[in-house]
Formats: C-alpha cells, sequence, structure tokens
C-alpha cells in the first residue's frame, strides 16, 4: 500500500518550513516507508524534511490491510472538493496488479465503527499523518482524571490530659477517572483510615459517548479564580487537580482550589454529565424496597395503580388489568364528568383481593392505555 497525502489547497502560500505533503508505504512483511516533505522556496519539487523507516509486527500489518481491503473491495466513490488537499493510493495485491484510488482529504472512511485514517495512524504510531482526512478531525479527550483532596481540622470537645495536638485532621480524598480505551468510569472515595468506598462502571460505547459530549478544545478552557480578598478557612482546604489526555494534543493538568470560582467555568455542566450518567445505572435492585418488597399478584386480585397529574401533587387510583405497566410508567386515563384524557404518571402498584379494595370497584375509573411517545407530548387536558 502506497499513499501521498499532499495539504496544499486554496489559500496563503505555505511557508517554506510547512509541511505539505506526506509519503507512506506499507508491505504485508510489515515495513514502513515515510517521507515527508516542505513546500520549499516555491522551486517545483518540494523538499524533503524528515523520513522514517521501521518495522511492525505482521499482525498488525494483516489487521490493517484487512480493513483497507474490506472497504476499498466493495466499491469506492470518489470525492472530491476543490478547497482542499488530496491523496492518491495504490494497492498491490499477491498477483502484483496495482489498483489506484484518489480523492480529497475530507475522507470519513469506516470499517465496522473504525476510522481507517485513525486506524493507520495508531498501527505506525504516527498521530500526524495525513492520510485520508487531512488528520483535521477535532481532537478527543482519552482520559479524564479527577483528583479531590480535602483536609479538615475538627476540634474535639474533649482532649486527652497531657495531649500534644488541638486538633483532629480528617484527610479526605475522592477520584474520578473516565477512561476512553478501557471504557470505564471510576469512582472513588478514600473515607479515612480503613474505610474506602469505590463504584466502576464498564459501559460499552457509553463512555466513549459520555466522552464525545465533551469539546476537547473547549473543556475547562476558563478558570475565573478568586479575589485576593476572599476569605479562607484556617481549618479545612479543598484542593483539586484535572488531567487529560487526549489523542493529539499533549496532557493537560489543571489545579486549583475546589471552590466555583477556582474551578474551570464549565465544572457544572461537566459534572451535571457525569452525576446523571452515573445515575443512569442507579445502585441496582437488590437493596430497592420497590422490588423486594413486591408481593407477586393473584389471580383474584384487583391492581391499583395510584398516578398523579403534575409532580408532588395528590395521587388518584385507578384501576387496570395491564400487568406491563410498571411505576414510573406514563398512562391515559378518563378525567372528569365528561371523562376527557389526560396523561398521568404511575407512582405505586397494588393488588388488593375483592374484599380489601381501597375503593369500590364499580366506583374506580380505569386506566385506558400506556402511553406512546406522541401521547406524553399532549397539552394538558385538566
Amino acid at each position: 500500500m502506497r499513499i501521498v497525502s499532499n495539504n496544499i489547497c486554496y489559500g496563503p502560500m505555505p511557508e517554506p518550513d510547512e509541511e505539505v505533503e506526506q509519503h507512506l508505504t506499507i508491505n504485508d512483511e510489515g515495513r514502513i516507508w515515510f517521507s515527508g516533505y516542505n513546500f520549499g522556496h516555491g522551486g517545483e519539487r518540494y523538499e524533503k524534511a524528515r523520513s522514517r523507516n521501521f518495522k511492525i509486527e505482521k499482525a498488525y500489518t494483516d489487521k490493517l490491510f484487512d480493513a483497507i481491503a474490506a472497504y476499498f473491495s466493495n466499491g469506492y466513490d470518489e470525492i472530491f472538493a476543490t478547497d482542499i488537499g488530496n491523496w492518491i493510493m495504490e494497492l498491490t495485491n499477491t498477483d502484483g496488479k496495482t489498483y489506484k484510488f484518489r480523492g480529497s482529504l475530507c475522507a470519513d472512511f469506516e470499517v465496522d465503527g473504525i476510522d481507517l485514517s485513525d486506524l493507520i495512524r495508531d498501527t505506525l504510531g504516527l498521530p500526524d499523518l495525513y492520510v485520508f482526512d487531512g488528520n483535521n478531525k477535532p481532537d478527543k479527550i482519552k482520559r479524564i482524571v479527577l483528583d479531590y483532596h480535602r483536609m479538615t481540622k475538627i476540634k474535639p470537645k474533649e482532649v486527652p490530659e497531657g495531649a500534644a495536638w488541638e486538633f483532629v485532621t480528617w484527610d479526605y480524598t475522592e477520584q474520578l477517572i473516565i477512561d476512553r480505551e478501557k471504557e470505564t468510569l471510576e469512582h472513588a472515595q478514600n473515607i479515612g483510615t480503613g474505610c474506602k468506598v469505590s463504584r466502576k462502571y464498564e459501559i460499552e460505547g457509553g463512555i466513549e459517548s459520555l466522552l464525545d459530549d465533551f469539546d476537547a478544545e473547549d473543556l475547562f478552557g476558563n478558570i475565573v479564580g478568586n479575589p485576593d480578598d476572599a476569605v479562607e478557612n484556617p481549618n479545612e482546604t479543598k484542593d483539586y487537580k484535572i488531567t487529560i489526555d487526549y489523542k493529539k494534543n499533549p496532557q493537560k493538568i489543571i489545579t486549583g482550589t475546589f471552590d466555583k470560582n477556582g474551578l474551570p467555568e464549565d465544572f457544572e455542566e461537566f459534572a451535571d454529565a457525569v452525576f446523571d450518567f452515573i445515575r443512569f445505572y442507579g445502585l441496582g435492585e437488590i437493596l430497592d424496597p420497590s422490588v423486594y418488597g413486591k408481593v407477586k399478584r393473584l389471580t383474584t386480585d384487583y391492581i391499583y395503580c395510584s398516578v398523579v397529574f403534575d409532580e408532588g401533587q395528590k395521587s388518584y387510583y385507578y384501576l387496570t388489568d395491564d400487568d406491563s405497566i410498571e411505576i414510573g410508567d406514563f398512562v391515559i386515563v378518563p378525567v372528569g364528568k365528561d371523562n376527557h384524557e389526560a396523561v398521568v404518571e404511575v407512582v405505586n402498584i397494588e393488588y388488593f383481593s375483592v374484599e380489601n379494595v381501597p375503593l369500590p370497584i364499580e366506583k374506580t375509573k380505569r386506566i385506558i392505555r400506556k402511553c406512546t411517545d406522541e401521547n406524553i407530548n399532549l397539552p394538558d387536558l385538566e
């Protein structure tokens, strides 16, 4: 495989020492030949500025070639843009036959969700390759580590006679790690000596999506800072350290005091996003009374659902025969003398025998049906 990627486009003339073209050749034994060319001084030929010859494991080459073959063997639509650079690729098979492809440096080629340009860069360990996309995609966050440290001096009510100390120090730390490669989010608390709590989330696709929601260029980019006359608590300090690893850019480390002005301005949005992510998965069911405290319905029991029309309002009983309705579902019920329809939320479900029903069966209205997404957006009909 041989790729020539040229980054010349409409605009100001490149500087003489600016790299404008790259030549990359890979063979099936894992041999790599790379050269980078600067614009030079306006002559007909570019000036070679750097080169590397090295070898990678054949298994990596095979994986790379398999992905390239899988994409280009299925037909390829040439995409050209007049205002950006271009690439030309030659693929030579084991019979010696060469196939040529070309396009503009804006191609998003993917195989099984893997970007081919990124695959080549990662496989060869050459992060600045132009390849097919010009390496112009926005940077991505690979890993975020947030370390929090609080030191609190506590004055006990009674100090042992003869003690040389006045305060007891509580050294408390927390750490949050979001790792794209491992597809994990880890939260750990070091509450005190012999007291540690940790929770780990392994969410395939979820961690990647969470990190992609953060703008790698702008995240934690501005800190207001505390004024000189800000009052400090002599008995307590709260500090943090944020370490961010990027796909392209160098590592960023931010430190400061853990308060509104000492933290980055967008920390609240970051914290809300992470908290929503954690809250979505909850604490499980094993300690949830709504799970372990639920009794099975008898065939002769009636299902009474408690519903609310607005959060925090009084709940009302409605009957149903639908066993699939769960707490938190939205359902449509008849309301008022004219029985107009309204959307309500189910907040509790109970089973009663005919002798123990909370309201007479004949006087209790029935749920019409569960809501669809369209029903939930209905205007308030009450």
